[in-house]
């Protein structure tokens, strides 16, 4: 409970029944102080209960030592938060569960603010830390690689290739193969080490060719893009040219069939 601190928020001066008097300032500065920022167990009344942010478990007599107030003055003060709506609490002889109401609007955005900064703390750190173990070359690399599996591994081994091989001429493979890969599932995508321990760089990648449809007797349905005249080839056949020597397209392209004397005229109506 001694760890971390509490948001103290200027209202606090607004608030007529904290600031009544020094005492009644003091009590509710100790169940800030003391309440929970967040869940956790602890026992009430033999019972094992779940504390929420806001909450404490005390008594008068801990509180009356703490803060050097009798404790009749501590009953009357602890009584008085209650009839104005600052507190709710469960008493037995011993001891009593306070719940401070709307602990959210003086301490949530404080914890929320702490936590970004943590946040963009441990970020800054990772991103600093990365820059120092791992070379800016592996880094763009690695950004690149789609499976990201052992880097420390991969780190090592990019180093000792960098020795012998451009780093332009693996990241432009790199994506040519990311383009081999599209739509394949990551586990079918060799890790990061594998593909550098193979050279894979050195492979001829083939650009994977688009879906076509396939007729009855399994002939690809495909069009020539440069007539649009439909075909029927087979696997062997896709892999070639088109009958007018150009490629093949899975759907019927757009075809501009205007002659150029047509195309004359029209200009010439538009002008």
């Amino acid at each position: 409970m001694n760890n971390g601190y509490i948001k103290l928020h200027r209202k606090l001066l607004d608030n007529p029944v904290v600031m009544k008097s020094p005492d009644h300032l003091s009590v509710w500065m100790y169940l800030l102080l003391n309440a929970t920022h967040k869940k956790r167990d602890q026992l009430f009344e033999g019972e094992r209960i779940t504390l929420k942010p806001g909450q404490l478990i005390t008594g008068r007599k801990v509180i009356s030592k703490t803060l050097n107030i009798n404790e009749s003055k501590i009953q009357r003060i602890l009584k008085t938060f209650k009839i104005e709506q600052q507190i709710e609490q469960q008493t037995n002889p011993r001891c009593r569960l306070i719940s401070i109401l709307n602990w959210h609007d003086y301490q949530a955005s404080e914890q929320v603010s702490e936590q970004q900064v943590n946040n963009k703390r441990t970020l800054y750190n990772n991103v600093k830390n990365d820059k120092n173990i791992y070379d800016h070359q592996f880094l763009e690399f690695w950004d690149v690689y789609p499976r990201k599996i052992s880097k420390k591994k991969a780190s090592d081994k990019y180093s000792k290739i960098l020795a012998k091989t451009d780093h332009q001429l693996i990241m432009d493979s790199l994506n040519a193969h990311l383009k081999s890969w599209n739509g394949t599932a990551p586990e079918f995508i060799p890790h990061p080490t594998t593909w550098l321990n193979g050279e894979r760089w050195n492979d001829v990648v083939e650009e994977k060719r688009p879906d076509y449809k396939k007729t009855k007797t399994g002939l690809f349905i495909a069009y020539c893009i440069k007539c649009g005249q439909r075909c029927f080839p087979n696997d062997y056949q896709l892999k070639g040219d088109s009958c007018c020597g150009t490629d093949w397209v899975p759907e019927k392209p757009l075809i501009n069939n205007t002659s150029k004397q047509d195309r004359e005229i029209i200009q010439r109506l538009h002008e």
